[in-house]
């Protein structure tokens, strides 16, 4: 620190805490901005295989315009469709939980007198406590949903300089990685460099996969929910294609809600939504991931069971959400610092 080797202890340490001070009050629209520019790079990684292709025709800057113009109309187009079925079904889910809750409390209340569940010997205060919750849950969060996915969009809305970053991004992408490289020191930039290549290149082909995996089980597992006449067939069609990134754990984090909101109608139709919730992961088990995955992380389902345990137990939901791409990542880097080292 040349430039503060002149400066005293006390100095040093109150331009620490104005820093700090700054960074505090400017920490909202810093946050808005590095939303903006998460969002740039998104659309900067699902664009550049377009790009690249156009490149093959027309020049570095018209096939950038091109590409990001179309990704954006494409997510703007996907926004306007659903978005309004999704915010509807949302409102019907908030207003039709309670019954759905007494209706299922009630069924609890009558299978709890038959002989063969007493004989089980299940704790019967265990169900009260999660009916408990739920209620809870129920009057407290849920009402907060909506207003979050408002303003989910509302901050979408604003992110209008997205786009152009990301066409900067991908027309000078030599440039700017370049510009990233020389961050590194000059004895580590070679293997460290080829690391990060090797990390993009796994993690990118897992996520990638797992993208459209989930893609898939989600429309499909929609579009099923639709046939049969389960209400909310969209939002629970999007809950299932998303708890699709928790491998073996998740179809079953899925299938708890599209239970819970097919009880109510009967019997009939939550054998159908479970029929549909079991064909669907029959056909991703069997067609998808084998085709679409082709083995991206190529470990043992041990391991990646400790792996969500992991996750969980660190970050919750998201946590068990993040990490295999993380080790998929991380691992990629090691190998090729392993196989430099040989």
């Amino acid at each position: 620190m040349p430039a503060l080797s002149g400066v005293s202890v006390k100095s040093r340490q109150a331009i620490a805490v104005g820093a700090v001070i700054l960074l505090a009050l400017a920490w909202r629209p810093l946050s808005r901005l590095a939303g903006q520019l998460v969002l740039a790079l998104l659309m900067t990684a699902v664009a550049l295989p377009l790009c690249r292709w156009m490149e093959k025709r027309w020049s570095r800057a018209l096939s950038s315009l091109a590409s990001i113009a179309l990704l954006t109309l494409t997510l703007l187009g996907v926004i306007g469709l659903l978005v309004p079925p999704i915010i509807a079904q949302i409102r019907l889910i908030i207003t039709q939980a309670p019954q759905f809750l007494q209706q299922v409390r009630a069924l609890w209340d009558q299978l709890r007198q038959e002989e063969w569940l007493a004989a089980l010997g299940i704790d019967n205060r265990l169900p009260e406590q999660w009916f408990s919750r739920a209620a809870t849950w129920i009057g407290e969060s849920l009402p907060g949903l909506i207003n979050g996915i408002g303003a989910g969009i509302d901050a979408l809305s604003r992110a209008f300089i997205s786009p152009l970053l990301a066409y900067y991004f991908l027309r000078d992408r030599e440039t700017f990685a370049y510009q990233l490289s020389l961050w590194i020191p000059l004895s580590h930039r070679k293997r460290m460099l080829t690391a990060l290549h090797g990390m993009k290149r796994e993690a990118g082909a897992y996520v990638r996969g797992q993208m459209l995996v989930s893609l898939a089980v989600g429309a499909l597992t929609a579009v099923g929910l639709l046939i049969v006449g389960i209400p909310a067939w969209l939002v629970l069609g999007l809950l299932m294609g998303a708890c699709e990134w928790i491998p073996y754990v998740g179809p079953f984090i899925g299938g708890i809600p599209i239970a819970i909101f097919s009880l109510p109608l009967g019997l009939t139709s939550t054998l159908w939504a479970l029929g549909v919730t079991v064909a669907v992961q029959q056909i991703e088990g069997f067609f998808l991931s084998p085709f679409l995955m082709a083995g991206a992380t190529g470990l043992h389902p041990v391991y990646v069971v400790l792996l969500l345990s992991a996750g969980g137990m660190i970050g919750g939901l998201p946590g068990m959400i993040l990490a295999l791409p993380a080790f998929v990542c991380i691992r990629g880097g090691v190998r090729v610092f392993r196989e430099a080292g040989k």
